[in-house]
């Protein structure tokens, strides 16, 4: 039996009304989308753009080879050596080698002594036929036209815009590789978060099915960028269009990945409450 008092303080009292339910999980789930988000497109920078093989495989493959090895063909072209001297697969060697030069911060700095060995032994050879052996010549003569032809290839080679370019590259990667170090370390701390919290599907199946639409639309969008790069230089148009081909190609393949993850998540959380319920 209450008290009259106590029957006036409850009426006194401001009657507690049940608020509706508040997704108190959103401001998760942005955090998730925004981190998965950058995961992957650092992921498919990592694996296009910054990685050697892309890179090697869209030079190798496009004119902008033959615009470097004209560079070399030009320091040859002083000292009278023709450019049938440097073969193809010489020409690829050269060029893999500079850009693991440029991947490791580091100035272009091409070694043609395969070719001054050629020539060597074409002078063997012929001064062979006429009794004449090369050990008559001054020593260290082949060895101070092969420094004198790197010095003249190398200083055509690393422009001030190509040096620029060295450095440029250098620093997007240590940044592409801090947020993608960071993004994951998050995300995996999202992931473990969720799974205590008990909330794990129903989170990132939102957060793998957003970031998923967002990395999708920037990677559309990077492809129709990349062709318009090259609309001042003509001579580059067919690599611009290579290379916005073959990096939306290998940006879905792993997207696809991602794909995968978030149907599973939503085929489980519809699937479960009808296992639930039978039992």
């Amino acid at each position: 039996m209450q008290t009259r008092s106590e029957l006036r303080k409850q009426q006194t009292e401001p009657e507690k009304v049940p608020t509706a339910p508040v997704n108190h999980h959103l401001r998760f789930r942005m955090v998730g989308i925004i981190f998965m988000t950058l995961l992957m497109v650092s992921l498919v920078l990592n694996q296009t753009f910054l990685n050697k093989r892309f890179v090697s495989h869209e030079i190798t493959s496009s004119t902008l080879e033959s615009d470097l090895l004209d560079s070399v063909h030009d320091g040859m072209s002083q000292y009278g050596i023709p450019a049938k001297m440097l073969t193809k697969n010489a020409a690829d060697k050269i060029v893999r080698k500079s850009i693991d030069q440029v991947f490791a911060g580091q100035p272009i700095r091409v070694d043609l002594s395969p070719v001054t060995d050629q020539l060597a032994g074409e002078a063997d050879s012929q001064l062979a036929q006429f009794g004449i052996s090369t050990s008559l010549l001054p020593a260290g003569t082949s060895d101070a036209i092969t420094s004198n032809l790197n010095s003249a290839v190398n200083s055509r080679i690393n422009t001030p815009q190509v040096t620029a370019a060295i450095n440029g590259l250098h620093t997007v990667k240590i940044v592409n590789s801090t947020v993608l170090a960071v993004s994951a370390v998050v995300v995996l701390i999202l992931a473990v978060l969720a799974i205590f919290g008990r909330h794990f599907l129903m989170s990132f199946s939102w957060i793998t099915t957003i970031a998923l639409v967002v990395s999708g639309l920037l990677v559309m969008i990077t492809r129709s960028i990349i062709p318009q790069l090259a609309q001042n230089a003509p001579d580059y148009s067919s690599l611009a269009v290579q290379c916005a081909s073959d990096f939306q190609g290998t940006a879905f393949t792993w997207l696809a990945i991602l794909a995968v993850l978030a149907v599973a998540l939503w085929l489980v959380r519809l699937i479960r409450p009808l296992v639930s319920s039978r039992h």
